[in-house]
């Protein structure tokens, strides 16, 4: 039987819930680097706060990716896993604002390797569609949704809102703050999903069609979690197998246009 000491095991709670849990690998994450071209740690996916985390309204810090409408894999890491907790992929206009959604309900990978130092991250890829839009001043957003926590503060689902994406957990400041929250801040309202995480990396996209000739939900009709509510999480996993999500349609797990990073 391992015996841990009581430091080592605070210590690693710690960093547990200082450090963050996901960020963007490829494209490149707008904290990959400094403003000086320094790397910035992988702890920094600590971002809680939305819409980019703390290079919010700093578009093009890590540079610019230029995208073409039509099929893209992405791919993003994993530092520690949290049971259930889905993500969201997202395109944000140059205020930062959510004008369409490609993928929700992204299912968590539950066998995922848990490490909690810069040395090995679990990859996720997915293939989604870049629609026709025109757009100079675009970011990929996604939101990584900690539902392991709000499900043990006793909310079976919770609603994501970016005013609540960091608080207690609780609307009265006089209930206990729901372990694992980022912070005592009272939350604005009920069953929020009050722990989360963002990360973004900035594009431009060739297109033709402006954003308001499209629908904010833009998941294709096969993507298998389409019927489950926009914004709205529980404890939502499934199979992945090298990266790769797996009893999904061929289109969401298939390579198509890899961007070099």
């Amino acid at each position: 039987m391992y015996r841990w000491s009581c430091a080592l095991v605070c210590a690693l709670l710690a960093v547990a819930e200082v450090d963050g849990h996901a960020r963007w690998k490829c494209p490149a994450p707008r904290d990959e680097n400094d403003a000086d071209g320094n790397h910035i740690p992988f702890d920094n996916t600590g971002n809680k706060v939305g819409p980019c985390g703390p290079y919010s309204g700093m578009y093009g810090m890590n540079g610019v990716r230029v995208l073409k409408p039509g099929p893209l894999t992405l791919t993003w890491e994993e530092s520690i896993a949290h049971v259930g907790s889905p993500f969201r992929i997202a395109i944000l206009d140059e205020h930062e604002k959510v004008k369409v959604v490609l993928a929700d309900h992204i299912p968590h990978d539950d066998a995922a390797k848990t490490t909690f130092f810069e040395q090995f991250y679990t990859p996720y890829h997915l293939t989604v569609d870049i629609p026709d839009v025109q757009c100079e001043k675009c970011t990929l957003q996604l939101i990584y949704f900690m539902t392991d926590k709000t499900v043990k503060c006793g909310s079976l689902l919770c609603t994501y809102y970016p005013e609540d994406s960091a608080c207690s957990g609780q609307i009265d400041a006089s209930e206990p703050t729901c372990f694992g929250a980022p912070n005592d801040v009272p939350c604005l309202k009920e069953d929020t999903c009050f722990s989360n995480y963002h990360t973004c990396t900035d594009v431009t996209i060739q297109g033709t069609r402006s954003f308001e000739e499209f629908d904010m939900d833009l998941q294709p009709m096969d993507w298998p979690y389409k019927n489950l509510t926009m914004g709205v999480y529980g404890a939502e996993e499934a199979v992945w197998e090298g990266g790769w999500l797996k009893d999904v349609p061929a289109r969401f797990n298939t390579v198509a246009e890899f961007l070099e990073c």
